[in-house]
């Protein structure tokens, strides 16, 4: 009997990706449902699904009820949350969960809870002595400097962008209610040609954690589409650190800056990034390994080692036709 599977957010990247897994891999194990708030001509990843199901906006009033009855209707078996705004509805420390007995790739809700703030977060990892990027109180900023400022509990790119400390102090103060100062740290790192900025993506058992460095070589909207990839031992130690600390999902992503010879954590996103793809491509495939944990099967330790010899990973479009 097929397990059934739904994953949220289908017009994103990373619900591609997933169905697309199930559909090489376990095609005769998986019924795959999958929901969005645009209607089924519009997802791409609604030819690759079995059921779609159209839904409101995660922040709408009543959206955690429709889903639980969607859930319960069709009787999933687990779920794959992709919005960090939803993550908490299918915690497995939720009661209201819980007691569905579905498997769930979301995070706890405390973990979340510390994480997923841009302030908590910073906050955590200084009492952790796990270095981070500084956050700069708006009162501090310097009309010459650039800094880089994001939206609190945002995810992805949103609101994200660098600005001159002069352009900050002209902003409305209310603004810094929703917003983060953070400090700016571009250029190169302390290795030439080895962009700064890189993501770990990483996939946890529950007691070893496998991660790849994915440097962003090129991004658009947000998104990385080129990419190189290595192994960074000061990257893994920081990442080990964090699944020591707390309960980690089994799949998630930590985002890195290099400031001389150390890597300062960023972001942690307790969830699949969107350019997964690219480095399962490369041979480190987290989507496999996050299918075989949804079916409790044996994870390959293969899914999860990256070919040296793969020179970069670029990202193209595909054309999908919707009938």
């Amino acid at each position: 009997m097929k397990k059934k599977l739904l994953i949220t957010a289908g017009g994103t990247g990373s619900a591609w990706q997933i169905a697309e897994k199930v559909r090489l891999f376990y095609d005769d194990r998986i019924e795959l449902y999958i929901t969005d708030t645009n209607p089924e001509e519009l997802v791409a990843s609604s030819t690759l699904a079995d059921h779609f199901i159209m839904v409101p906006p995660v922040k709408s009033k009543g959206y955690a009820d429709q889903m639980y009855r969607i859930l319960k209707s069709n009787c999933i078996n687990a779920i794959i949350p992709l919005i960090p705004w939803e993550q908490s509805y299918f915690a497995a420390d939720l009661k209201q969960f819980a007691s569905m007995g579905i498997k769930s790739a979301a995070p706890l809700v405390r973990t979340a809870r510390t994480l997923n703030q841009k302030i908590k977060l910073h906050d955590y990892c200084n009492s952790c002595d796990i270095p981070t990027i500084p956050i700069i109180a708006p009162e501090d900023v310097k009309d010459n400097k650039t800094y880089f400022i994001k939206d609190k509990s945002g995810f992805g790119s949103m609101g994200a962008r660098r600005i001159k400390g002069a352009d900050i102090k002209r902003l409305d103060r209310k603004y810094f209610d929703k917003y983060v100062i953070q400090q700016d740290c571009t250029g190169l790192g302390s290795r030439a040609g080895v962009l700064e900025e890189v993501t770990a993506e990483c996939f946890y058992d529950g007691f070893e954690c496998h991660t790849i460095v994915r440097e962003r070589l090129e991004a658009k909207c947000g998104v990385c589409t080129k990419a190189r990839f290595r192994k960074e031992p000061q990257i893994e130690a920081v990442v080990n650190r964090f699944t020591e600390l707390l309960p980690f999902p089994p799949v998630f992503n930590i985002q890195f800056v290099k400031r001389g010879d150390e890597w300062l954590v960023m972001d942690v996103n307790l969830r699949l990034a969107a350019g997964t793809g690219l480095s399962a491509a490369a041979g480190f495939d987290v989507v496999r390994a996050l299918l075989a944990w949804i079916l409790d099967d044996m994870v390959d330790p293969g899914w999860l080692e990256y070919d040296e010899s793969v020179k970069t990973v670029l990202r193209v479009y595909k054309e999908i036709t919707v009938r």
